[in-house]
Parts: structure tokens; sequence; C-alpha cells
């Protein structure tokens, strides 16, 4: 939870500096270029959560054979294809990125104005793309052998270094959104190298070379696995960066101090939904890990231990917000306009913790079962309700709509996760 929530505390550190600057349009820029990196980058997030389901059931039946201390030749050949497919995508996101970004800002249709602040934040961030790809296959090893602490390392140095520069660069050097570009982009690289160190800690790098130069790692069909598990994974996530990328456009057809909004709203969900996916990612491990060594007993009790935990934290979630909400954003921007939009979508932001908390959780229970096609499902049937209610929610209500549309797809996705979880359970009494 503490590694997870770093990341959007940054964003809010970004956001208090971008946000004091003259006018809404470098607010709402961030916004627009933060939301494409999210759809590009995320939609590659299968490279974290299939290597961690892969690891933790690796891990897990070994343990179950009595063969922990031999995991490490298991998991180092998968690890080295891991990461191989993190380079090529990373390599080709960069090499391609001015084909596809000016489509994906094309496709969010900002105000004119924001256009060109966006452009310039694009070009300087996109050289993180390798490293950002590598960070996702070692946050993926970390979390799948559960070394929490390691965890927390890497992505305190991803976070507390970006926020660090991010201010430095914008408040101290002036350079506006662009030093949050190039904050994030030095971080990004810092943190692949602080992760590849804890692999190679972790296997141990004679293992790696072994394991990089055997001709069985490169079989094609050992890359099955992979491209199966995480396919269904991809396209899920891209269903849920095409939500999101939703909610930015629709932000934006109701003007900038909208959008800016909806940005700050975002950056409220994003600190939420980390925070939950702690306990997610603990039951990525600990169930998954179960899963792997077929312990259903085992696999129901983490599922059950771990929910709980998440449900008392989204009280807390709600209780902050609701307490604390309109103060947070005051500290954030002072623009009043914006502050003014913040506020209608509020109360809908202080109910999401306990709305999202089931999609949240069956997440890293079906992540750790390699459950992907089950994902993949729940993620279909919510995004059509979404898609379904979003223009006529916003038509009607504005920012409060386009918000209640969005948590409606939240609670969908939980409901038909519930709905195909005991295919899980069946799986484990073949």
């Amino acid at each position: 939870m503490i590694a997870g929530s770093s990341a959007p505390l940054v964003g809010l550190v970004d956001t208090w500096a971008v946000g004091h600057l003259d006018g809404a349009v470098h607010l709402a820029a961030i916004g627009v270029s933060a939301t494409i990196f999210s759809f590009v980058y995320w939609a590659f997030g299968f490279l974290r959560m299939g290597t961690t389901g892969m690891v933790a059931q690796r891990a897990g039946a070994a343990h179950a054979d009595g063969q922990s201390n031999n995991s490490a030749n298991s998991i180092a050949p998968l690890m080295v294809r891991s990461l191989t497919i993190a380079a090529i995508i990373g390599l080709l996101l960069f090499s391609f990125a001015p084909l596809y970004m000016p489509f994906a800002l094309n496709i969010l249709a900002p105000p004119s104005e924001v256009i060109p602040i966006a452009e310039n934040y694009i070009g300087i961030r996109i050289w993180s793309a390798p490293a950002t790809m590598f960070v996702y296959g070692l946050t993926g090893y970390l979390i799948g052998t559960a070394q929490a602490k390691a965890s927390l390392v890497l992505q305190l140095t991803l976070n507390i270094s970006n926020g660090v520069l991010n201010v430095i660069f914008v408040i101290g050097l002036g350079l506006g959104v662009a030093g949050v570009a190039y904050g994030t982009l030095i971080a990004e690289w810092l943190a692949a190298f602080i992760g590849l160190a804890f692999l190679i800690r972790g296997l141990g790098l004679k293992t790696l070379l072994l394991s990089f130069k055997a001709r069985k790692t490169w079989m094609l069909h050992k890359f099955k696995r992979i491209l199966s598990v995480n396919g269904f994974i991809f396209i899920r996530t891209l269903f849920l960066m095409l939500a999101f990328a939703l909610l930015t456009r629709t932000a934006g057809s109701l003007g900038s101090d909208a959008l800016a909004a909806s940005h700050v709203l975002t950056t409220f969900l994003l600190l939420i939904s980390v925070g939950l996916d702690g306990f997610a990612f603990a039951t990525e491990a600990l169930a998954g890990a179960a899963y792997g060594a077929k312990n259903k007993a085992d696999f129901q009790f983490w599922n059950k231990r771990a929910s709980l935990w998440a449900i008392g934290t989204a009280c807390l979630y709600c209780a902050a917000f609701a307490l604390f909400g309109q103060g947070i954003t005051a500290m954030l921007t002072d623009i009043e306009s914006v502050r003014m939009a913040v506020d209608v979508g509020m109360p809908v932001l202080v109910l999401i913790p306990l709305i999202a908390v089931a999609s949240y959780q069956y997440d890293g229970i079906m992540i750790g079962a390699t459950a992907s096609f089950e994902m993949m499902i729940s993620m279909v049937g919510a995004l059509l309700s979404y898609v379904m209610l979003i223009m006529p929610l916003t038509n009607a209500y504005g920012l409060l709509g386009l918000w209640s549309a969005l948590a409606i797809f939240l609670a969908v996705r939980g409901l038909i996760q519930a709905l195909l979880y005991p295919r899980l359970l069946k799986a484990l009494e073949a």
C-alpha cells in the first residue's frame, strides 16, 4: 500500500506544482498527457500482471514439492523471456511514437490551447518507454515472490525521485509542464536499474546468465504460456484505458475547467486504487502460490482475509475524502473555477472506494490464478454498460453524471468477476 500510494502522491505534487501556474491550461495539459501515457503504457501492464501470476505459481509449486531452494532455476528462464518481451515492446513504443502519439492526442480532442503544451510533454517523456516496460516486468517478479520490502524500495525510488525532480524542475528552474516530463523520465530509468539489481540479487547473476544462454529458454513454445496469459490481459487493459480515455475526452468537451477538475479527481482515484491494490497484490502472491500448489483451502483463506482488510480500508478512504476532500483540493490549486468543478464530482468520489473495492480484489485473485480470460470478460461487460451510460448521464448532470458513469463501470466489473469466481474453485477441484 505504501509503495503503490507513493505514485499518486507524486501526482498530487505534480498537480500542486503545475496547479499554481497561470490558468487551467497547464493542469489540463498534464491531465491529457497523463491519460495518453496511461493508455499507452498501461496497455502493456500484462508485463507486470502476467509475470506476477506465473512467478507466484512457480514459487508455490516448488514449495509444495519441497524444492523451495531450487525455485530460482524455475523462475529465471521465465524472467529472461518476460524481460526480453518488455525490451522489445519498449523499443517499439519509442520508435513508433511519432505515428501514434498525434493520433492519440487527436482522439482525446483537448481544447486548442492545451495541445502544444501536451505535445512538448509527450516528446520528452516518450524516451522512458523501455525503462517503464522493464519496471513492469521487474515489479511482477518482486510481487510474485512476495518481496514486499524490495517492491517498496523500487516504487519509492521511482516516485520520490520523480516528485523531488519535478519540484526542482517546475518550481526551482521554472520549466513548467516540461519539467514534469523531465523528472518522470529520469526517475523511470533510475527505477529500472534498481529493479534489475533486485532481480540479480534474488535469482543470482549466474543463474540468470545460464538461463539466458540456454537454448530451451528461447524455444517458441516456451513463450506460448506467456503470450496466452498476457494476450487476454492486454485486451482487458486496453478496454480499461479506453474507459478512462472516454472519461478525459468527455470532460474536455465540458471545457478546460472541467478537464482540469477531472484530472484532480482522477489523481484522487489513483490514490484510492493503488492503496487498495496493496491487498490485491498480496492476494496475487499468496493466493497465487496456493493456486500453484493446488491448495484450495489456502487459496480461499488468503482471498477472504485480504478482502476483509481491503473493505475496511475502503471505508477509511470514504471517510477521509468526505472530511478532507475539499481541503486537499484547495491545497492543490488556487484556481477557484477548478475547485468548484472538483466539488461537483466529489460526492461520487467519496463513494467510489466501496463501489470499486470488489473489482480490485477480484483482479488480484484472478491474476494470481492467471485467469486472464475471466478478467477480460468482466471488463467487456463493464465497458458496455459504461458506454451506454456515459453520455446520457453527462448530458443530464455534467461532471457529476460523468463520474457517476465511471462508478457504475467499476461496480459492474466487480459483479461480473464475482459471478466468474466459482470457475477458479472448480479448476482446483479437477
